[in-house]
């Protein structure tokens, strides 16, 4: 069976595929480089690239530039070669007769660095090298300066009595010291002491530093303008590679132990020592100054006037388009049969291009001509069991000869979307419907969907139509099955179908990802979150388990047969001409990709998966002060807390594509992502904090966690020793409320008990005072005055009525209240006594008002009879007359009872002068104690009992009599 040649179809306006490039990532001054004039680059410890310019030396980390100019302490801005030691230290020649490093932040120079200050350097450094022991060696042209890890400095001036006559190169020894090339000569460094160790060919008509470089032991040089030598310095191979150079020269790059490169003015050269005869050439027509590989293994070229270039791969080929006006509508990728030799590709309207399958490089002959449809653009290609080929183009469908040379059969008019072979018949989705037709004779049989459709796809049972409203099956049975009503991701548009050997179909959609689909179930589904490229998927192609995916935003590469589904993506980042891709085919590993900017092939089995990220802070601003990472404090003043933190993932592969996850532990413990360079925390709490960060490139390569432990001093209220001082003084306060209240507490029980007691005393007082000696005396007088006059009733009356008060007073005297009613009826049999014993010498008469009630109203006890005595005893007594008379008067005023004594006797001021004239013997003291008691009642209640005296008067200030009012709160 004959081979089948590979066809890639891609429809342009008629633009040519002249030429196959590598692709690169390009930066210049536009992108932030200090100028698009680059000497010299390095990689320092961290990760970060430093261009040499001739505007100063530039940082690359991925993402940012950030050049160093005089103003930041260059010497000079002309840098013309950069070097970076194991210390973090990055050496800085410039075009001048001094050196300078970059260290932490600071550029050292010979104004502030005393290690600088000892060198005596007479002429331009034009290289650096470091031994494993650490130490420095500086070379100029005819001299060299050995920097010690001591700081001890020797110069080299002579080579044993001679000087130096021309350093062509150094280098760093593996066993210890250096290698140094004078001329032809190779020395060895060792111990302060130079050893010639052999001689090379070294002979060209322009010696110069720049025709010869090592690294790794190796020595790259020339030994002629046709030959390029690679030394091994430890068992002397020797590899010859013919150069057979027309250009000039501008530097040599040793890019590892296995490549090295001629940097000239028309591109760079670069030999391989496992393939001496194979020599790459890399941007032709552009002056390349130098070539570096970085830790991810990627080449970068320095040029001049053009920036710097990335190699994005050294094993994918571009068929770049010669014109860039118009891009293309659509591409497609087939086999054909054909002769053994080569695999083709169409690529235009009418020509077919032929492409080598194990390479991917076409022949510039190898054109065949289409001039029966040369105007109309290409849509589809497929090869039937036969060997014919049908061609799908915008107005019809043909079937050709499998030489392509003739045409059998043409269908028209119907624009071709997609087709496939289904059985004996060929279904073919176009703009307004899908039909079946006659593979022989291109006929219709039969219309399966009457609208637009996307693509189909058919395993000879079943058949999937994609349209913009979803996906159909078609059973066997040819009952028409709309898959969307029961999946929603398969109810957008579909632009491709294909089935693995499990039997998932797999369904690409134009925003909902990849979706996988078997026995009526959605088994899986892809996205940008688990591994593709983009949800926008364009097209698919299958073979041996390995599902390729184009997106958007490139290629995914689905292993869907193993477990766990690895996913591997590729993009322009890698070597693809563009991230838009129209057509995927892959045959024996070997990787077609069309887009809009051409065709990309590589070999899947070269294509290296070697990334790596690292995470790095740039700097840490604190309260607007910048500091280096490593000098940033870690304990903050509260006045200082604005804080952020500057960082930057290093994965050059990534262009800038890196996820950070990040927490900030004792502030929250969820882990957070963004895509931002930088962490800002403007006011946080005073407390102990770690912040904890991660990089995860393109790749999916997580970076270590970088961590930045830090704490915010606390406010004075929120010190420890402030915190014990104040629940020192809160519990010394509490202590001392606590002993006021107490004493305050105890104090008032003091009173409250020395109150009762006095209340005690007042009451015993009050009944002692109620019934004074002079009136039981005198009481006891008239019961023998009646004894004695043998009134027998008089007596018993009188006694009978004694013995009542004497009752009275000592049961009311052990109560706290009683009734008004009890009062007035202890006061009527009080008065009647005094009056029966004074001989009827006054009358008294009690009122009370019609709405009280006396048995309803409580006062405190006997406390009314007091003011009735002393009306007796010093008002009615000294009349002279027996028209005396007390009046009791009770009513109710609001809130208060008020009680009226009332009495006609000779008033205070009469009888304070018949106290003079004739003392009482006994001075009773019920009024003074009534007043105590009445004080004791007010300062126990907030309702107030109220007292007042008013000495009755006439007209002519005669004494009428004494009128007591006493007003009670009702209780």
């Amino acid at each position: 069976m004959n081979c089948r040649l590979l066809f890639v179809l891609l429809v342009f306006c008629p633009l040519f595929l002249l030429s196959q490039e590598y692709s690169y990532t390009h930066y210049d001054s536009r992108d932030g480089l200090g100028s698009s004039t680059v000497y010299c680059m390095t990689q320092d410890r961290e990760g970060f690239l430093w261009f040499g310019t001739e505007t100063g030396v530039t940082r690359f980390d991925g993402t940012h530039f950030r050049s160093f100019t005089k103003e930041d302490g260059l010497p000079d801005n002309d840098i013309i070669q950069v070097f970076a030691d194991s210390k973090g230290r990055v050496w800085l020649a410039p075009f001048k007769k001094t050196v300078c490093y970059y260290y932490k932040g600071v550029i050292h120079n010979r104004t502030n660095d005393s290690l600088l200050q000892k060198l005596r350097i007479q002429d331009n450094v034009v290289r650096f090298a470091e031994d494993g022991a650490g130490n420095i060696l500086l070379q100029e042209v005819t001299r060299m300066h050995l920097i010690q890890t001591n700081g001890q400095i020797t110069t080299f001036a002579n080579n044993g009595s001679r000087p130096w006559s021309f350093v062509s190169q150094i280098g760093s020894r593996s066993a210890g010291g250096f290698w140094v090339m004078e001329d032809g000569n190779i020395y060895i460094l060792h111990n302060n002491q130079f050893t010639l160790w052999k001689t090379v060919p070294y002979v060209y008509d322009h010696i110069h530093f720049a025709f010869a470089n090592m690294i790794q032991d190796k020595l790259f040089y020339r030994s002629s303008p046709d030959e390029v030598n690679i030394l091994s310095l430890n068992d002397l191979r020797r590899i010859s590679c013919a150069s057979n150079q027309k250009y000039e020269v501008i530097n040599s790059a040793a890019i590892d132990s296995r490549y090295a490169a001629s940097c000239t003015l028309e591109g760079a050269f670069v030999y391989d020592a496992n393939y001496p005869d194979s020599i790459q050439r890399h941007l032709t027509g552009i002056a390349v100054s130098n070539m570096f590989k970085d830790s991810e293994g990627s080449w970068w070229f320095t040029t001049m006037g053009k920036g710097v270039y990335r190699l994005n791969s050294p094993v994918v080929l571009n068929a770049q388009l010669a014109e860039k006006r118009q891009v293309q509508v659509q591409s497609w990728m087939g086999e054909v049969p054909a002769s053994k030799e080569l695999k083709q590709a169409i690529n235009t309207f009418n020509l077919v291009r032929k492409y080598a399958s194990p390479n991917g490089k076409w022949e510039a002959q190898s054109q065949t001509p289409f001039t029966w449809f040369n105007h109309l653009p290409i849509f589809n290609l497929i090869t039937l069991k036969d060997n014919t080929v049908l061609l799908g183009t915008k107005f019809f469908l043909q079937r050709l000869t499998p030489d392509l040379n003739s045409m059998i059969a043409t269908f028209y008019p119907i624009t071709v979307k997609a087709m496939c072979a289904h059985r004996n018949s060929i279904i073919v989705t176009s703009q307004s419907c899908v039909v079946t037709l006659d593979q022989q004779t291109l006929k219709v049989q039969d219309t399966l969907l009457p609208e637009r459709a996307t693509c189909v796809f058919s395993n000879n049972d079943t058949v999937y139509i994609g349209t913009l409203n979803g996906l159909y099956q078609l059973l066997p049975d040819k009952r028409l099955v709309n898959l969307g009503e029961k999946m929603r991701s398969l109810q957008g548009r579909i632009t491709d179908v294909k089935e693995d050997a499990n039997y998932v179909v797999w369904v690409a959609t134009a925003g909902d990802g990849l979706v996988g689909y078997r026995n009526g179930e959605q088994v899986r589904n892809f996205s940008r979150h688990n591994g593709l490229s983009s949800n926008i998927c364009r097209t698919l192609f299958y073979e041996n388990g390995i599902l390729w995916v184009g997106t958007d935003k490139g290629v995914t590469r689905i292993n869907v047969l193993q477990p766990g589904f690895l996913t591997q993506k590729y993009t322009t980042s890698d070597g693809l001409s563009s991230d838009i891709i129209d057509a995927i085919y892959v045959t024996n590993k070997k990787v077609f990709v069309g887009t809009p900017e051409g065709m990309t092939f590589f070999d899947e089995e070269k294509m290296t998966s070697h990334s790596r990220c690292d995470l790095r802070f740039t700097d840490i601003t604190i309260s607007g002060k910048i500091y280096y990472a490593a000098d940033a404090p870690v304990l903050i003043p509260h006045a200082k807390n604005n804080i952020q933190f500057n960082y930057v993932g290093i994965s050059y592969r990534s262009c800038g594509d890196i996820l950070y996850r990040y927490r900030l532990l004792g502030l929250d413990s969820v882990w957070r992502e963004t895509r931002g360079t930088f962490l800002s925390y403007p006011a946080l709490p005073s407390g102990d904090y770690q912040l904890q960060l991660q990089a995860i490139n393109k790749f999916d390569i997580n970076s270590q966690v970088l961590t930045a432990g830090f704490t915010i001093e606390k406010l004075l209220y929120e010190k420890t020793w402030f915190k014990l001082l104040i629940v020192l003084l809160s519990m010394t306060l509490t202590s001392l409320v606590m002993w006021l209240i107490i004493r305050r507490i105890r104090r008032r029980e003091q009173e409250k008990t020395s109150f009762v007691k006095r209340i005690n005393e007042l009451e015993q007082l009050s009944r002692k005072a109620q019934m004074n000696p002079h009136f039981i005396f005198n009481s006891l007088n008239s019961i023998q005055q009646y004894v004695m006059d043998a009134d027998v009733t008089g007596a018993n009356k009188f006694i009978s009525g004694f013995s009542r008060l004497i009752r009275q007073t000592l049961d009311f005297s052990s109560r706290p209240e009683i009734s008004l009613e009890e009062e007035l009826d202890y006061l009527t049999n009080y008065l009647d006594l005094e009056k029966t014993r004074l001989e009827n010498a006054f009358n008294w008469s009690v009122y009370v008002d019609k709405t009280v009630h006396p048995a309803e109203y409580y006062i405190p006890p006997m406390i009314l009879q007091p003011f009735v005595e002393n009306s007796v005893r010093h008002g009615l007594r000294f009349r002279r007359d027996k028209n005396g008379k007390v009046t009791i008067t009770v009513k109710r005023e609001k809130e208060h009872l008020i009680c009226i004594l009332q009495d006609n006797g000779i008033g205070r001021k009469a009888a304070r002068q018949y106290k003079s004239i004739s003392p009482i013997n006994y001075q009773s003291k019920g009024l003074s104690l009534t007043a105590d008691r009445i004080e004791m009642f007010n300062r126990e209640h907030e309702q107030k009992i109220t007292m007042h005296i008013d000495d009755l008067e006439d007209e002519n200030g005669n004494a009428l009599g004494t009128r007591v009012t006493i007003s009670f709160p009702v209780i």
